[in-house]
């Protein structure tokens, strides 16, 4: 069973949200892709990592202690780091190295580990140093209002920020609504027709694959399944 502690949005062009989570038992949770990547600081007795994810295309099983605590901070699909970009990042997580009790390296640099109460702080600091960036090509996309491109441009932006296809992430994102209608309640046919799936055992097919669930087991989770890429 897990509980979040803390939840909230930031205002930053580059972060998606921060959360705040302590597990009360050991177990496992099905961590499900939400077009995000992440920096996750995992707290484990007196150890504390710092783990840098990119985007997933499939759920992962994590695997937690009671007393474990997270702290995560979720960069939008269009921020990137130039060292770790997303074509390298697709589907992987990286240990990065500490440095003392209270920093870690992110390439040549050290940066001090951050808190809920400072993350907001520490993006702005990753940004103004060029260790994190935005594709404005890509935000043009995901924001609904494109630029204008060839299609092979906008392959080649999406691959290398995102790690993914334009058309990948599209289904992803495709999944994640069908979720979030699912657990309000809607009928699976209607959410099939409503998200353009051909029909009902497409979007079964569609949702296990990349959700790890079929539209049953996802209004029994309800809640207990926490959206996310640190893995």
């Amino acid at each position: 069973m897990k509980r979040i502690v803390q939840s909230r949005p930031i205002d930053s062009p580059f972060v998606e949200s921060i959360s705040s989570v302590r597990f009360d038992t050991t177990g496992t949770t099905l961590m499900q892709p939400d077009g995000c990547w992440d920096i996750a600081i995992i707290k484990r007795g007196d150890d504390t990592m710092v783990l840098r994810t990119g985007l997933t295309t499939q759920p992962v099983v994590y695997e937690h202690e009671a007393g474990d605590e997270q702290l995560v901070i979720s960069f939008k699909p269009h921020s990137f780091m130039p060292l770790m970009p997303g074509d390298i990042m697709r589907d992987e997580g990286v240990m990065l190295e500490k440095f003392g009790k209270a920093g870690f390296w992110i390439g040549t640099d050290v940066r001090e580990i951050p808190t809920f109460e400072n993350a907001d702080v520490f993006v702005e600091r990753l940004v103004r140093d060029g260790i994190v960036d935005s594709n404005e090509l890509v935000a043009s996309v995901v924001d609904g209002q494109p630029k204008a491109m060839t299609e092979r441009t906008l392959q080649r932006h999406f691959l290398r920020t995102t790690g993914l296809t334009y058309k990948h992430f599209t289904l992803v994102q495709r999944a994640q609504k069908a979720v979030a209608m699912l657990q309000m309640g809607r009928p699976a046919v209607d959410v099939a027709l409503a998200l353009g799936f051909s029909d009902q055992a497409h979007m079964i097919n569609s949702l296990k694959a990349i959700m790890g669930q079929t539209p049953k087991e996802i209004v029994r989770a309800g809640s207990g399944t926490l959206v996310g890429n640190f893995q």
